[in-house]
């Protein structure tokens, strides 16, 4: 007869490890509770997106995408990373470096054929090129798609209507998606609590010249387009205390001339460039001394600020941008 003592231990035992094994103890294997809520199903930019299991081998096009699934709690799933050369990743930047890297110039780099070869089981990015989800969907593997740019990217109208929230958003069913809904709302969190500070504090001390133009600089004597209010750029004038004159404009990125410049009449300017295609100064230069903007309020002012564009994007640097935008706005 078994002695109770050792009977109830291995009783213990017993159940200790079918908890275990419930709870996902194995090391990340989709067993027991780890597997409930599997196949799922989210939406994505109008798609329903059907996860057959946990991923756990990501392939993340992007330094936005690369950001949100971080914050989500999910860079170590990342099996390959491929932000764009010399785009800033923030805080995400150490871990995310860690990850198998696979730098692009933009996302025609990227072919179906190395997607696929890679055998991920989930693609995040912030778009594709030559083909589309449907492409990588036939060959098994899903794809999200982050809010920002699910009307495309680059120029032109944008779906989304409140870029920071499309930023939660995508923080959160990622979050869903890799079974990391905690740390996912704890950043969310964090940063709503960033961007209510920003806020608060345009409210309170709003600058004394709001009225403000967005635009893109390629190069020193490249045309200007402008940033209307389906923008990231919009968003984060509006929580600095700023006053968008295109907010009217119901697109994100427009070709405006200078006559529409002229008489939008901003009172500030603040410049988005790319820093490999151009640096600060010339930037800044390159408004400055443009003899038919050289009645504008904003340059005879001498209000121009120049902000590197990837703080604009739809990954978390949105907010770090809006913390510098608002540090040179506020001074």
């Amino acid at each position: 007869m078994q002695h109770p003592i050792r009977r109830s231990w291995l009783v213990l035992v017993a159940a200790v490890s079918v908890l275990a094994t419930a709870c996902g103890g194995d090391g990340g294997q989709d067993t027991g509770a780890a597997a409930e809520g599997f196949p799922m199903t989210v939406k994505n930019c109008g798609r329903d997106v059907t996860i057959e299991r946990r991923p756990e081998r990501l392939y993340v096009i992007g330094g936005e995408a690369g950001t949100l699934v971080h914050a989500a709690g999910g860079t170590d799933r990342i099996g390959i990373f491929s932000p764009l050369i010399g785009e800033p990743l923030g805080d995400a930047a150490g871990p995310l470096g860690q990850r198998e890297q696979a730098p692009i110039k933009s996302s025609k780099s990227i072919s179906r054929e190395v997607i696929i070869g890679a055998k991920p089981d989930l693609v995040v990015t912030y778009g594709l090129n030559e083909f589309g989800p449907e492409d990588l969907r036939a060959a098994g593997i899903p794809t999200l798609v982050i809010s920002g740019y699910c009307g495309g990217f680059g120029a032109g109208q944008s779906e989304i209507q409140d870029p920071l929230e499309g930023v939660y958003a995508d923080i959160e069913t990622l979050g869903r998606v890799l079974r990391t809904e905690e740390q996912a709302k704890q950043a969310v969190t964090g940063l709503k609590g960033r961007v209510e500070a920003v806020r608060q504090r345009g409210q309170q001390s709003p600058p004394s010249s709001n009225s403000t133009a967005a635009v893109f600089v390629a190069g020193p004597d490249s045309d200007l387009d402008a940033y209307g209010r389906r923008s990231m750029i919009h968003q984060q004038m509006t929580y600095a205390g700023l006053s968008n004159v295109f907010q009217n404009t119901d697109e994100r990125l427009f070709d405006v001339n200078t006559e529409a410049l002229i008489n939008a009449a901003p009172q500030r300017l603040i410049a988005l460039y790319e820093p490999g295609d151009i640096d600060e100064q010339a930037v800044r230069t390159s408004l400055t001394s443009r003899p038919e903007l050289g009645p504008l309020p904003a340059v005879t002012g001498g209000k121009v600020t120049v902000l590197d564009f990837f703080y604009s994007g739809h990954g978390t640097l949105a907010v770090d941008g809006l913390e510098k935008l608002a540090g040179q706005v506020h001074g």
